[in-house]
């Protein structure tokens, strides 16, 4: 009888230490992941507002894009304008903001 109750006693000591164990190294884990998360800088999200508009032209009628991408085609026809804006143009004009693009809009549409 005394051998069973010795028997029960070394099972439950190894159930904690195990238990112990599974805790350790879950304390563990989180101090990993905490710090991890701590010393990753932050993702900084590229604003639109920051890409700015490029005017061209493209078959002869203004095009304006963003970030490499087409946002506008206008039926501007670039060979009415002066030489000077058709030269810019063949380059790529660029415009910081929304109101530098009306403007020129406004301007080679009229």
């Amino acid at each position: 009888m005394l051998q069973g109750f010795y028997m029960l006693a070394l099972q439950r000591a190894r159930r904690q230490r195990r238990i112990a164990a599974l805790a350790c190294i879950a304390a563990l884990l989180s101090v990993f992941f905490a710090a991890r998360t701590y010393f990753t800088p932050a993702a900084m999200p590229v604003s639109t507002a920051e890409i700015p508009y490029v005017a061209q032209t493209e078959d002869h009628l203004l095009v304006i894009s963003r970030g490499g991408e087409v946002v506008i085609r206008t039926e501007i026809d670039t060979r009415t304008l002066p030489a000077a804006d058709r030269d810019a143009l063949e380059e790529g004009v660029v415009l910081a903001d929304a109101e530098a693009l009306a403007k020129l809009l406004e301007d080679y549409g009229s």
